[in-house]
């Protein structure tokens, strides 16, 4: 029973990210709201939902050190990389060109901070990522798709590495899940927020009352809340590993949601991305072998 709630967690997160994707990219490509809104938008809302457990919690034994690399990494700034990415590129590669490159970035940040070195298997799994990162990366580069796109790539490459430091940032740290929503949210609420009602472009004032509603839900209750302990509860009954497993879906699911939801149709150099970077994904979670000291 309990292999079967961790699943469902797993697959939740896999449905919040998918979603939060698709939203994204609808609110990056209208005029409603800017980019800056929709970060601005998570991180309060976020903080606010979090603020009870937060208190309640209270004090948090987080360092300085550990407040500023997670709220940084992991919070507006990553979330600009990634909207301001879906200005220029369809769902269908950001989910192939972030969830792609986040493995890589997480398997060298890690080599590099924690001293953990890929094994033998994880370095076959980050070379088949590669190349279906490559396949996506190249239609784009090639003329082949929407002219500028590679600028949505770059910004997608950005969000992976912002991801993958957050992630070695919260392990190093040994933070759990309060004092990583402390780590995360605190900052952001206190400087971001304040900063992007004050002096960054917004259209929160004339925006529809259902595009600020939508993209409230889903990005400051599901995206930056529910997912966090989404995934903290799959990692602890059904294990990292499988968890990873269950995340590898979210190029493929997001691909395909894309289609009725969007419009946006993939070509087939795209959908063998997305299958050869799931593999990968996939790869680097089974074959792990055993990780080398650096």
């Amino acid at each position: 029973m309990k292999d079967w709630g961790g699943i469902a967690a797993g697959l939740g997160t896999v449905a919040c990210v998918v979603v939060m994707l698709i939203v994204g990219r609808l609110g990056a490509t209208t005029e409603a709201l800017t980019i800056y809104d929709m970060a601005g938008l998570r991180m309060g809302v976020a903080a606010i939902l979090a603020a009870p457990l937060l208190a309640r919690a209270w004090p948090w034994h987080v360092r300085l050190r550990d407040h500023v690399i997670v709220a940084f990494f992991g919070g507006a700034p990553f979330v600009l990389l990634l909207f301001g990415g879906m200005t220029f590129a369809p769902v269908g590669h950001a989910a192939v060109v972030m969830y792609g490159a986040l493995p890589i970035f997480a398997a060298l940040v890690a080599w590099a901070w924690i001293g953990e070195r890929p094994s033998r298997w994880q370095w076959i799994g980050i070379v088949a990522i590669v190349t279906g990162v490559g396949a996506v990366g190249w239609e784009a580069l090639g003329g082949a798709a929407v002219p500028g796109q590679w600028r949505g790539h770059l910004l997608f490459l950005g969000a992976a590495l912002f991801v993958a430091i957050w992630y070695s940032g919260m392990r190093a740290a040994r933070l759990g899940v309060i004092h990583s929503l402390a780590a995360l949210l605190v900052l952001n609420a206190l400087i971001y927020v304040p900063v992007w009602l004050l002096f960054l472009p917004s259209g929160l004032f004339t925006a529809p009352v259902a595009d600020i509603a939508l993209q409230t839900v889903v990005h400051g209750v599901f995206g930056a809340f529910l997912c966090i302990f989404g995934h903290a509860y799959a990692v602890k009954t059904i294990g990292p590993t499988r968890q990873a497993a269950v995340g590898a879906w979210v190029p493929a699911f997001a691909l395909i949601a894309a289609i009725p939801t969007l419009g946006e149709i993939p070509t087939a150099l795209n959908i063998v991305g997305a299958i050869v970077v799931t593999v990968g994904i996939l790869a680097t979670v089974f074959l792990q072998g055993k990780t080398r000291p650096a």
